[in-house]
């Protein structure tokens, strides 16, 4: 399983309204595609297939497109803009945006908006599942609590256990991943942080 999938929720409720959302949003703030790649630090042929509906975006492709729109993924999935920043407080709606048949699941639960994008994730992976990442934006920090199983992670050419209780913080602009270890599904928390300025340039 490798972060080329996005949940069938996605491509099944979405369809081409996440390109059509994306062409609008390019538009509207008058990007060329060369421009839009080189926010997001994708290659020019992944933008022009996304935004054609050609190609289903990763986790982290929508991530890095979301903050160089500055908004948040649940924004750009379709959610309505809030346009009433004074208002304090805003129900979120959480959204699959991984799931496999075994069922392992990544839910976004709530995120904000802005050149600084913060996301709240809860994750359950299955045994013989797995899930990687590529590269998230320069300098994009996960935080990492482990619920219950134990939780094998990787990132670049280091790893690390946890168990049920313990926590851990990773850089994920570099290739990462998540994969239960033992014969137990593995539950986890995730807050990520990734903030516009430091998207890297092709």
């Amino acid at each position: 399983m490798t972060d080329a999938i996005v949940a069938d929720l996605v491509e099944k409720e979405l369809g081409t309204a996440l390109s059509q959302r994306i062409r609008s949003l390019r538009r509207g703030q008058r990007l060329s595609l060369d421009a839009l790649a080189a926010r997001t630090g994708l290659s020019k042929g992944t933008v022009v297939a996304i935004e054609q509906g050609k190609a289903n975006p990763s986790i982290g492709s929508l991530c890095r497109l979301a903050v160089a729109f500055s908004i948040s993924v649940t924004d750009l999935l379709g959610s309505p803009l809030d346009e009433a920043s004074d208002v304090p407080i805003v129900r979120a709606e959480p959204k699959v945006l991984w799931q496999t048949e075994r069922g392992s699941q990544a839910r976004l639960e709530a995120s904000t908006s802005g050149q600084t994008m913060f996301e709240i994730w809860s994750w359950k992976i299955m045994p013989d599942d797995a899930y990687t990442s590529a590269p998230h934006s320069t300098g994009t920090l996960e935080l990492i609590a482990v619920k219950s199983g134990a939780l094998q992670l990787t990132v670049g050419e280091q790893s690390m256990l946890l168990q049920a209780g313990e926590a851990a913080r990773i850089v994920a602009d570099q290739p990462h991943g998540y994969a239960p270890s033992g014969e137990q599904p593995v539950t986890f928390s995730m807050a990520v942080l990734e903030r516009a300025q430091t998207l890297s340039l092709l």
